[in-house]
């Protein structure tokens, strides 16, 4: 099975995707550094979870003994190539910390008596420590599986089977807790007084449905310069529920939080919605936010047909993965104040971001997916899944 060979035109728009996310970071800070922070860490956020939902729905297929998936399983394993990328912006952002999180102020600590008691948790050099933690294993993890896999290929040993197995059970339990304690330190401890046991799910909701529009983009991508000619609409169809699926998923997870605040009308809980909600910006960009994130993509996905086809679905999926981003955005900025005021996010440092986000992971995935057979030639479950028809 021969490699993908990249399109230079390909690399020639991811290139380009990267220069204008340094030229928007970069004049982002210049202009206005209290706002170009949590843009940076939005970009950096959504980065991170672009890199990791690849390896976690690798890992889900092999513990579930799934065959479907595995001629774009190779695919889905390439995503951890973005993670040491990731990292480095994610680490930068830890010369953020004082724009970014109130807890790292010792004098608003010793005058803020929930901060005092949560000082234990909420402090720099353990938030740092914890941060660099989570990325180590997830990068162990990560290779670990991609590399084993990859052995497969020339080894077809079906015992490898087996070890895959053991690897991704290990990295999804691990995933589980270090994705959820991630997702408190980096966005939650944006609003330290907020308490809430949802919101590590909600993150999660939104690393599976970028994750799987990602995946989508890629296959899509990569078949439309003749690779993955195994790949049929039948694995379209599946990937389609998926992020049918994830669309929902989002959307039960986000009402499930929101109706439960409401219901319970508790100031440290309303405190979240309220900042979103407050002003005439924040507003309407929640009110576009749920009807753009799910009702549009709900409606458009209701078709069988649609999830068929490729050329269709990339769209969708394009549309979902900024959707994606924007909720983010919304996450950051609406968690943090200046002078009494919801920060309202520059805007065209985002949007800059966002494309420079796509070209970094895009560049370093296919750089890696363009190292390695295509499928996993070496795993006993490949012919059934080449073979792959669902039964209507």
């Amino acid at each position: 099975m021969d490699s993908f060979k990249i399109p230079a035109n390909i690399n020639k728009i991811l290139f380009a995707f990267i220069g204008i996310g340094a030229i928007s970071g970069a004049l982002g800070f210049l202009v206005d550094p209290q706002k170009a922070w949590p843009g940076f860490l939005s970009f950096g956020f959504f980065l991170l979870i672009l890199s990791l939902s690849g390896t976690f729905f690798a890992a889900l297929q092999m513990i579930s003994g799934a065959k479907w998936s595995v001629v774009i399983r190779r695919v889905a394993e390439s995503t951890v190539a973005a993670l040491p990328v990731t990292a480095v912006f994610i680490i930068l952002l830890f010369f953020g910390i004082h724009s970014l999180y109130e807890w790292s102020h010792a004098d608003v600590v010793a005058n803020d008596h929930i901060l005092h008691q949560k000082e234990g948790y909420l402090n720099t050099p353990f938030f740092i420590a914890r941060v660099s933690g989570y990325l180590v294993l997830w990068l162990i993890m990560g290779y670990l599986l991609r590399k084993v896999s990859i052995s497969q290929d020339t080894t077809k040993n079906p015992e490898t089977r087996t070890k895959l197995v053991k690897i991704s059970a290990a990295y999804i339990l691990l995933f589980a807790y270090t994705f959820t304690f991630a997702s408190i330190d980096l966005l939650m401890s944006l609003q330290p007084h907020w308490y809430t046991t949802m919101f590590p799910v909600y993150t999660f909701a939104g690393l599976g449905l970028s994750g799987i529009a990602t995946l989508i983009i890629l296959v899509v991508t990569i078949q439309n310069y003749g690779g993955l000619k195994e790949v049929t609409a039948e694995h379209m169809h599946d990937l389609g529920k998926f992020l049918f699926m994830f669309t929902v998923f989002w959307a039960y997870i986000a009402f499930s939080q929101h109706m439960l605040t409401w219901y319970a009308n508790l100031p440290e809980e309303t405190y979240f919605i309220e900042t979103r909600i407050s002003s005439g910006f924040w507003k309407y960009f929640t009110i576009v936010l749920w009807i753009f994130h799910f009702l549009i993509p709900f409606i458009l996905l209701l078709s069988r047909d649609v999830k068929r086809d490729g050329k269709r679905l990339i769209k969708i999926a394009w549309f979902i993965l900024f959707m994606c981003f924007v909720d983010v955005v919304w996450l950051v900025f609406g968690g943090l104040e200046h002078d009494g005021h919801v920060l309202i996010p520059l805007m065209w440092m985002e949007a800059g971001l966002f494309l420079g986000a796509i070209g970094i992971f895009g560049y370093t995935v296919l750089q890696a997916y363009s190292k390695a057979a295509q499928i996993p030639v070496g795993d006993q479950n490949l012919k059934a899944s080449m073979n792959f028809h669902q039964t209507h």
